[in-house]
Formats: C-alpha cells, structure tokens, sequence
C-alpha cells in the first residue's frame, strides 16, 4: 500500500500547472479488461527439528497461466497522460502442489494471490500507441493441508509493472478497445509456520519456512473503455 500510496502522492504533483489547463483537457475513463497471464517462481522450503536442525530443504522452480478480468480508472491530462489505477478482484490462484512423505504423510498447498492492485503511469503516443509504468500490491493467501498440523502465515507483497499497448476507439463514440501487453516483477516473499527458530517442540514439530524469489508475469490484455469529458 505504501508504494501505490507514495506514487499516487508523487504524480499528482507532476510539474505542470493544471490552473493553467483548459477544463476541457481533463477526461475520465473507465474500463473492463480480460487478462491472461503466465507466472513464474522460485521457492525453497526449510524444514527444521524440534532442536533448530535441519531436517530437509526443497528447493523448485514453476510457471503456471491463469486468467482473470480487472477494472481500470484513468484520469486524463490532456492527450498525452493518464494516470490510473487499476483493480483485480478474482483470486489469481497457483496450482496444488502435493508432497507425500513417508514420515508424515501427504500435504497439499496452492497459493491464491488476492486484491491485486495497481496505480500507474501512462503516457499516449500518437497513433494509438501508449506505454505504462507503475507499482503493484497483493495479498497471498496460503492454503495449506500440511501432514504436520503446520499453517503457514499470510502475506503481502509489492512490486513494479511496465506494458506496451495500442488503443483504438471504435467509430465517432467515446468506447475503444485496448490491446496490451505487460511485465509484472514483485518483491521477494519469506512466510513461516509461526514457531521461531528457538521455539521448535515435539507438539509443534520446529520450524517450517518457505522462501519465494524471482515472482515474476507476463500479462495479456484486452480491454473495453469508455471516456467521459474533455473535447
């Protein structure tokens, strides 16, 4: 939240003087995409004793592809930048992975990555053509069905967006349609089954926790606008 925070602070005061602005540069638009998107990641999970020893560590690597729609708003300083916010309100969810060991028995776990919102940057190329930059936020919610009774805590991660897109409006009215391309990179993820690394016992059976690096997508887009205001 920091980061959507901090750049929406950040771009409304961009240095031009909007007093100086006609009204009638000013417009609004709003719109609905569908979006496919393949993500990949790197996990490693430690599995540590009752008395902080190592009892295994796993370490994969997977991409999976998802789809799912989102809503954007956008405000429109005359015709070269909009400045937008965009929101997702499925779940964006990790295929289940399962893992059976002969001590414990079998455990299951699938990631579902929540409220997945974005504020950007969007500078209008003539033509049709328009690049985008911003930051992004998410939760993720960890389904676990762990053979040892463990549950690994729910986190939230930050990253960055860069897209590549061309706009077309559909006749004289003020719908267009949008196709676009982008890359997502978010931050380095570290969640736990809550037991520190002094606190493992028999009952508790020590410390689990998964580390995430290289969260990273490919996102597709197409979408329908509507623009309210200006000229």
């Amino acid at each position: 939240m920091r980061k959507i925070l901090t750049i929406v602070s950040v771009l409304s005061l961009i240095s031009f003087n909007a007093n100086a602005l006609d009204r009638s540069s000013f417009s609004a638009t709003l719109g609905i995409a569908a979006n496919t998107a393949v993500y990949g990641a790197s996990a490693k999970e430690t599995n540590r004793a009752e008395n902080n020893t190592i009892k295994t560590v796993k370490s994969e690597s997977g991409a999976f592809q998802e789809s799912h729609n989102s809503y954007l708003v956008e405000l429109n300083v005359g015709e070269f930048i909009s400045l937008g916010y965009e929101h997702t309100p499925d779940a964006i969810t990790t295929p289940e992975a399962d893992r059976t060991n002969n001590q414990n028995g079998s455990s299951t776990v699938k990631v579902d990555f929540n409220d997945l919102n974005i504020a950007y940057l969007k500078l209008n190329i003539p033509g049709g053509l328009y690049v985008k930059a911003g930051v992004l936020e998410t939760d993720l919610d960890i389904k676990e069905s762990m053979a040892s009774g463990s549950e690994y805590s729910n986190v939230s991660t930050e990253g960055t967006i860069m897209g590549l897109g061309y706009a077309k409006a559909l006749g004289d009215s003020r719908f267009a349609v949008r196709v676009e391309g982008s890359y997502l990179d978010l931050d380095d993820v570290t969640t736990s089954n809550g037991v520190s690394a002094t606190g493992g016992t028999v009952a508790n059976g020590g410390r689990n926790q998964i580390d995430a690096s290289n969260l990273e997508g490919l996102n597709a887009k197409v979408a329908l606008t509507f623009t309210l205001g200006g000229q």
